[in-house]
């Protein structure tokens, strides 16, 4: 009787024949059918084996990472995290932002971005870097120097607390310029009253002017100071002062003059009306404007003990013999005629334009825009100030502007500003501070200091505040 011993070995004996038979075509062949294929795995897995210890030893003696940015100066970036850092004296120095890392390696920075594997046994020193200085930096290719636009939106009147507010877009925006021979009446929180005309404003300066100017019946805007303060000041709008008036002057028309009085002369071959104020010299030509103020002047009284207020009308033979006086110092820097009212109406909003120019061009043009765009301003991240600060500003996302104070049209330029998507301007402390971020001086535009006081402050960019070491913990 077979023993299953004997079984299982005649089922292989009769199984290895039939593998002979398929793979060699005899099936008494008396070489194994597997031998070769036994002996070629065997020696794939010695040989796979012998390349990995290879390469395990490899990997011990030369570490893997990229190790070409190990040059000091180096700014790293580390990928997997955004961390920044600054390889110098053999070790990565922690930088609060990215400003800092630039500033602290200086204009000839190189700026690599590497894996976490690649840093792996560097030794980490103390952190070092500017609290407050920007991580997102605008490209060189990205500042602004599109025009400034300063909106003012008035005060809801339906609400008890509400207060004008003031909104500073760096974005390129549309609008409708206000005719030049229009003006805007303005006021602000504390009843100051003012006309906005041709790039100035004009303060008023004695309330007989609204009513001589024929503004009386139209209630000012309510707007800002901080909008107000972005423009440059003009003359007050008040009456001159005449000196000795109500004194006896020069001989206009066979008569005495009293000294305050004011002349209409007609011209019937030119059609021609020219205003005058008899003065103690002589008689000075007055623009309208200063001749509606001189009439509705208290004081003026004083030049009519006899009659009514209101100019003389005189011929051009009556002032034969009258000195004539120059009379800019009356009516220089001030309207013509009375301007008429511009109405920003409900769905509008009165802004000022600036032209940023490298000769610090800062001539302002009065356009309305329709409140609607307003809607993606957002709050400057500084410190906001009221009635000296932006409530809001509007910058295109990663874009920013590089501007330079001036003060004056003439003046040397002053202090140099980054100013960034998030509304705050960072002043520089030279050119090799601006270098190191990579710009260029000559790219920055100059900015008047009211248009930049629009815009919180940061903190100074400069290398030695970058490479301040900073405190971990307490």
């Amino acid at each position: 009787m077979q023993s299953r011993r004997d079984q299982v070995q005649a089922y292989f004996f009769v199984v290895g024949r039939l593998v002979a038979g398929l793979m060699h075509g005899k099936p008494d062949v008396p070489e194994h059918p597997n031998k070769r294929f036994n002996g070629g795995t065997f020696l794939g897995v010695l040989l796979a084996g012998l390349l990995v210890a290879c390469f395990g030893i490899f990997g011990m003696l030369f570490p893997s990472g990229n190790n070409s940015w190990r040059t000091p100066g180096t700014v790293v970036l580390e990928k997997d995290t955004g961390a920044r850092y600054l390889y110098t004296d053999g070790q990565l120095r922690p930088a609060l932002n990215l400003a800092s890392a630039l500033l602290a390696a200086g204009d000839s920075s190189k700026l690599v971005t590497v894996g976490r594997d690649s840093l792996t046994g560097v030794p980490v020193g103390a952190p070092i870097g500017i609290a407050g200085a920007p991580d997102g930096l605008p490209g060189a290719d990205q500042l602004n120097t599109t025009p400034w636009t300063v909106c003012a939106k008035p005060a809801d009147p339906q609400a008890v607390a509400s207060a004008p507010t003031v909104t500073l877009r760096l974005d390129q925006t549309g609008g409708m310029p206000t005719p030049p021979d229009q003006a805007l009446l303005v006021s602000t929180p504390d009843g100051a009253d003012y006309l906005v005309w041709r790039g100035s404003r004009l303060h008023i300066a004695d309330p007989t002017a609204l009513e001589a100017l024929g503004y009386n019946a139209d209630p000012p805007l309510r707007v800002s100071p901080a909008w107000l303060n972005v423009l440059p000041v003009g003359r007050d709008l008040k009456a001159p002062a005449i000196a000795d008036i109500g004194q006896p002057g020069a001989v206009v028309a066979g008569k005495t003059g009293h000294i305050g009085q004011l002349f209409e002369l007609r011209n019937p071959a030119t059609g021609s009306h020219e205003l005058y104020v008899l003065q103690g010299g002589g008689l000075t030509p007055v623009s309208r404007t200063v001749a509606a103020m001189l009439l509705a002047d208290p004081g003026t009284k004083n030049a009519y003990p006899d009659a009514s207020v209101r100019p003389i009308e005189i011929g051009p033979g009556d002032v034969a013999g009258v000195p004539m006086l120059n009379g800019d110092a009356l009516s220089s820097g001030l309207p013509g005629s009375p301007p008429a009212l511009t109405d920003p109406g409900a769905t509008s909003e009165p802004c000022l334009r600036f032209s940023p120019q490298l000769d610090a061009g800062r001539t302002a043009t009065l356009l309305m825009l329709p409140r609607a765009a307003e809607t993606v301003a957002m709050p400057p991240s500084g410190r906001h100030v009221e009635g000296a600060t932006a409530d809001q500003v509007v910058i295109p996302v990663g874009s920013g502007a590089l501007v330079r104070s001036l003060p004056t049209p003439d003046a040397t330029p002053g202090t140099e500003y980054l100013i960034t998507d998030l509304g705050v301007k960072y002043p520089f402390a030279d050119d090799s501070d601006v270098g190191a971020l990579g710009y260029s001086s000559v790219a920055a535009v100059g900015v008047s200091p009211a248009l930049l006081a629009l815009l919180p402050t940061g903190p100074a960019l400069t290398q030695a505040a970058a490479l301040t070491s900073q405190m971990v913990g307490r």
